[in-house]
């Protein structure tokens, strides 16, 4: 059994409008609610083995934030330019990449990319609109090899096994 925990970076900023896309960091709002996400995943009982962020700068601080609250060594995050506005297609070619040695992948990165793949990996049991920022949601796949992530057949051996956001618990005012 392989998991798959899917982060969408925290609230980015707009304050400065002149700054590219991959470069806006997190507003107050993000600051605030993505140490309490921390918290709430350490939690729960999958802890993530590796960390893959986006290079995109709301996106790797808030994987940042995640991996100090969770006793994660920041130094082994692994940034991916790829995650970048990535299809469904390229996160699940990442995800077949990682090593097998690994059995719980979190992903830190942005939708609509996020909120596709989640969509195709649990197309027969649920639908999400939007993931919010800061939303989590984990899955685990039946498989033992991660390279198998990319068999269309697969998808009725996963299982969504929690959905967490801010706004669920008020986390956001």
């Amino acid at each position: 059994m392989k998991y798959i925990q899917i982060l969408r970076h925290a609230k980015s900023s707009w304050k400065d409008l002149k700054l590219h896309d991959h470069d806006r960091g997190l507003n107050k709002r993000g600051k605030r609610t993505a140490p309490i996400m921390a918290q709430r995943l350490s939690q729960k009982s999958i802890q993530p083995q590796l960390i893959l962020s986006s290079t995109a700068t709301r996106a790797y601080l808030t994987a940042k934030i995640i991996a100090k609250g969770i006793n994660y060594p920041v130094s082994k995050i692994k940034i991916n330019r790829s995650l970048y506005h990535a299809t469904v297609n390229e996160l699940l070619i990442i995800i077949s990449q990682t090593k097998n040695t690994i059995n719980n992948l979190m992903l830190v990165g942005h939708n609509p990319g996020f909120n596709n793949l989640v969509n195709q990996l649990c197309q027969t049991h649920h639908y999400f609109d939007n993931i919010p920022t800061a939303g989590l949601l984990t899955v685990s796949v039946d498989i033992t090899n991660w390279q198998q992530i990319l068999k269309n057949s697969l998808f009725s051996q996963v299982e969504l096994l929690d959905y967490d956001y801010p706004k669920k618990y008020q986390l956001y005012n």
